[in-house]
């Protein structure tokens, strides 16, 4: 009989272990994945080509866009060359550029630290290395 009760309780702590890793999954998943863009995706970051821009396309920038909130704009880092990483943002494949006017650029196929340049002002900046699930 003794041996009967610690084979369920045993089975009984495996459940629950099970459980909570599952939960636990959940709660780092839902902070770990990004939301789809809603609607069109907005302009492609440009890319370098030793240093320069691959294209010249600049855009013009949209005078009522709205800029990201002040916590964000407070947390750009810098590379050691004193260039700034982009602002990683809630949805997957966008990341905000770290030039004024702060535009939401897709940034899809670039890799962490990759130099790309912002198509509307004309700036480089790192891609952010973000921990997404997509």
């Amino acid at each position: 009989m003794k041996r009967h009760n610690i084979i369920i309780t045993t089975a009984l702590a495996a459940l629950c272990i099970g459980s909570v890793s599952s939960c636990v999954h959940q709660v780092i998943a839902q902070h770990l994945t990004r939301d789809v863009y809603p609607g069109d995706r907005p302009p492609h970051v440009i890319a370098d080509a030793g240093g320069k821009p691959a294209s010249q396309n600049w855009l013009r920038s949209d005078p009522v866009a709205l800029p990201p909130s002040g916590n964000e704009l407070s947390n750009i880092k810098y590379g050691s060359d004193g260039t700034p990483y982009g602002i990683p943002s809630n949805f997957a494949g966008i990341v905000t550029s770290p030039h004024s006017p702060y535009h939401q650029l897709d940034c899809q196929g670039c890799s962490a630290n990759q130099r790309v340049w912002d198509p509307y002002t004309g700036k480089s900046f790192f891609i952010p290395r973000t921990y997404t699930v997509d």
